[in-house]
């Protein structure tokens, strides 16, 4: 007996985005759900400033309702990368993080990563 005409569809589990990255003029931004340990991850901020003049920049996240800030403003040059890194933190809830970076007073994001 022959089967014909029967197509199967497969799907792949859906995977979790625990990095994500807005392209700006002057360079790259990014956000990560670094370290991770199952749902236990720190979120880590970094800006590749590619060209352009010297910024003063701050990073800071959104995340189950709050915003948190790195220690304080920087300034970057051209061919520099910047990091920060928060505490770890339990993201079993499935919360969305949102990275962003407020420079020149003008606001970034990247988008939403998430562990689930």
């Amino acid at each position: 007996m022959a089967l014909t005409g029967i197509s199967l569809a497969l799907t792949a589990p859906a995977q979790a985005r625990t990095a994500a990255c807005t392209y700006l003029s002057n360079g790259i931004l990014c956000t990560v759900l670094a370290n991770r340990n199952y749902d236990w991850a720190q979120v880590q901020n970094s800006y590749e400033k590619t060209g352009g003049s010297t910024i003063t920049a701050r990073f800071g996240h959104y995340n189950r309702g709050g915003t948190w800030w790195d220690q304080g403003t920087f300034t970057q040059s051209a061919g520099t990368t910047r990091y920060f890194t928060w505490p770890g933190s339990d993201y079993g809830d499935c919360s969305s993080v949102v990275g962003f970076m407020d420079s020149g007073g003008k606001h970034y994001e990247v988008p939403p990563v998430t562990v689930c």
